[in-house]
């Protein structure tokens, strides 16, 4: 739905896609809602909730998902709207947009090296994961935890060299993970609070 042009989602006779467009234009979200609620077409809806993406309008997002009833999208919406600053609501704003090396690019860029590693390990992108985390020398542990973690939910031994290797060499307590990721989360809130 998110790059539905207006044009071809809404057949011309009507006025409706114009007037939805004119209050995107002029960033009026309320009535483009209203619009939409009165013609009740999930195409209307589609569209708005592309162009409050574009917009970053996120709880305009949140009330045109739930109208077409993607109940999955509108609680990623929700996630994205929790996090507590700009750099994390676009990381996870590009990932939603299915942009991940994007999402990813922006978390590094601005050194949110935890968040990248795990923005990569729910991803599934194992190595990557490992890679950054030896190259910044911070959360190997926290990717063993849960490479081990998603082994064991999916019933699979560990044949990735590298994990095995590394499985040796570093002690996984998940207590201490925990802690770990506990003190990154303040932090971020902390800053983005303004606090040091």
């Amino acid at each position: 739905i998110y790059t539905l042009s207006l044009h071809d989602a809404l057949p011309i006779s009507t006025p409706y896609p114009q007037l939805l467009y004119q209050h995107f234009d002029k960033g009026n979200w309320e009535q483009a809602v209203r619009l939409c609620r009165y013609v009740k077409m999930p195409e209307m809806w589609a569209s708005l909730a592309a162009m409050a993406i574009h917009s970053r309008a996120l709880d305009t997002v949140e009330i045109a998902l739930a109208a077409i009833e993607e109940v999955d999208k509108v609680q990623f919406v929700a996630h994205i709207n929790k996090q507590p600053d700009d750099v994390l609501k676009s990381a996870e704003l590009a990932l939603f947009c299915k942009r991940p090396d994007e999402a990813l690019n922006i978390l590094l860029q601005n050194k949110r090296i935890y968040r990248a590693i795990k923005m990569n390990i729910r991803l599934h992108r194992w190595n990557d994961a490992l890679e950054l985390a030896l190259k910044h020398q911070t959360h190997v542990d926290t990717v063993l935890a849960y490479r081990q973690r998603h082994l064991q939910q999916m019933k699979h031994v560990e044949t990735n060299e590298q994990f095995k290797q590394w499985a040796q060499q570093v002690e996984v307590d998940w207590e201490t993970v925990k802690k770990k990721i506990a003190m990154e989360k303040d932090t971020e809130i902390r800053s983005a609070n303004g606090e040091s």
